[in-house]
């Protein structure tokens, strides 16, 4: 744009200074038009100063005129001769003085840009999504519903809210997200990335239609910088996206984990890699008691090639620091209340932390150390892809008898300690043009205990664990890097009383 415009004011200018014989004034000043408006129009200077041109072009026409006719009067013929080196050197002043005109009065400084600028990109998408869920008439009807417990601080035991099980829903909403990345310097990058949600939770970024048009909130959804000291090693600190390998079974999409972490991928030669991630993140900080921390890691391989065959596998490992809740003294105190999670979601194993036998808040009975094997194989034939995946996972620290001494005897959902996902993908594996399209289908069955509720998947049966089903989907391309999508998600309870719902999506998405 900027070469643009400087050839565009270059050429008004040598127009002036070069204006041709007075028989070609008319067709030279309807050129100069032309080229001025332009000028205007691409805002390279001003209406004014464009006129003042023209203006002087015209008298420049009239003078050359009179000049001529002079001439012809005396009968005296003139042929002027301006060889080419000689119009070169005119070219190269008339174009120095025009830049150097443009610079000193700001209309325009071609080919620069700050530095700033060609750091930073910009990028971001929006997806509105209209859902329907459709309740067994068969469900359980007094779910109770543990977050809002929590969040209130605990409630009498004649006043729990409850979870909807038995109303249909409909509703429509969007997820907007624009992030900044800059390289600093070599080495070292700085990501900023703010998203939409109606609530604060580490799962959704939607943010649902509906409240008398009142404006949403906006939140910084990732904020993280990334050292590469040497190539494929990175050290990312803060608010990052998820550095694990990993499906939804283990972490909703939306999770982008707080810490710091250390990833490292290396290619060995013939197609294979290998790759390694460790990482801490505090989940629950608290001034006078111990913290809830995340320790994790995880070790894998990869092989492929762009145009065939490709394969992953990898091992993870998450120890859950200080999750398990406290059952308070019997003689009815709180002491123990400050051990109860922020959030939670359902289908964990719980039991109430309060002995006073009037109020109720909710605990968590495990304790969690997850292993994980998350594993995928590929063909690529031209432009698709054809991929399955999946993952398993087992919560090594389940202990069912340490669960039922905090229940108190009470009867609770059978715990579980397994949960499995499988995958299968067809299609183009990123729609960016009209007519790409995208197909896939898959089946888990996810254990109360196998992970933690509050970030595993939050579509598939509205969130949570203790469930099992199926989902199917499909995309196509309907403009440049928009698509429309559908989601079929169906599932079912496994130990609890009986849960079952069909959650149907349809959305658009583009990004850019």
């Amino acid at each position: 744009m900027f070469k643009t415009k400087a050839l565009l004011g270059n050429s008004a200018m040598a127009l002036i200074m070069l204006l041709p014989s007075p028989a070609m004034a008319q067709a030279t000043d309807e050129v100069g038009v032309e080229i001025l408006q332009l000028l205007v129009d691409e805002g390279v200077i001003p209406f004014d100063k464009a006129q003042a041109i023209l203006d002087k072009a015209r008298q420049n026409a009239a003078l050359r005129a009179e000049a001529d006719a002079a001439a012809k009067a005396e009968d005296v013929v003139n042929v002027p001769y301006v060889p080419e080196t000689v119009r070169d050197e005119i070219r190269e002043a008339v174009r120095d003085d025009v830049v150097k005109t443009a610079k000193s009065e700001g209309w325009v400084s071609p080919n620069t840009l700050p530095d700033w600028v060609k750091a930073v990109r910009i990028s971001g998408d929006l997806r509105v999504r209209g859902q329907f869920d459709n309740f067994s008439d068969n469900n359980f009807p007094s779910f109770p519903d543990g977050n809002a417990i929590n969040q209130a601080g605990g409630v009498s035991n004649s006043n729990f809210p409850l979870l909807n099980s038995t109303f249909d829903r409909k509703r429509v909403n969007y997820r907007a997200r624009i992030g900044i990345d800059a390289r600093v310097a070599d080495g070292i990058q700085v990501g900023l990335r703010l998203a939409s949600g109606d609530e604060p939770g580490a799962i959704s970024t939607n943010s649902t239609f509906g409240n008398y048009f009142d404006r949403n909130t906006l939140w910084v959804d990732r904020a993280f910088v990334d050292i590469e000291p040497i190539q494929g090693a990175h050290i990312v600190a803060g608010r990052m996206p998820n550095p694990f390998y990993s499906t939804s079974l283990v972490w909703d999409e939306d999770i982008n984990p707080e810490g710091v972490a250390l990833s490292v991928d290396r290619e060995i030669g013939g197609g294979l890699g290998v790759f390694a991630t460790g990482g801490f993140f505090p989940l629950q900080e608290r001034e006078i008691y111990d913290d809830t921390n995340l320790y994790a890691g995880q070790i894998g391989i990869h092989y492929g090639s762009k145009d065939s065959f490709f394969a992953k596998l990898g091992a993870g490992y998450y120890y859950y620091e200080n999750i398990q809740s406290l059952k308070n003294p019997a003689d009815g105190s709180r002491i123990n209340d400050w051990s109860a999670p922020a959030y939670v979601s359902k289908g964990n194993s719980n039991f109430n932390m309060r002995t006073d036998g009037l109020t109720t808040l909710v605990g968590l009975a495990s304790e969690y150390e997850l292993l994980s094997g998350t594993a995928e194989v590929g063909y690529r034939s031209g432009p698709l892809t054809f991929k399955l995946s999946g993952e398993v996972v087992k919560n090594l620290a389940l202990d069912r008898a340490t669960i039922n001494a905090l229940r108190g005897g009470e009867q609770g959902v059978k715990p579980g300690d397994l949960g499995w996902l499988t995958r299968l993908e067809v299609g183009y594996p990123v729609i960016s043009e009209f007519g790409q399209w995208q197909v896939a289908a898959g089946y888990r069955h996810v254990e109360t205990d196998a992970v933690l509720d509050i970030f595993t998947d939050s579509d598939f049966g509205l969130g949570g664990t203790d469930v099992e089903g199926y989902q199917l989907e499909a995309y196509f391309g309907v403009h440049k890097n928009t698509s429309l999508g559908v989601r079929w998600l169906s599932s079912d309870s496994i130990e609890r009383a009986p849960f079952s719902v069909d959650v149907v999506q349809v959305e658009l998405n583009t990004r850019f």
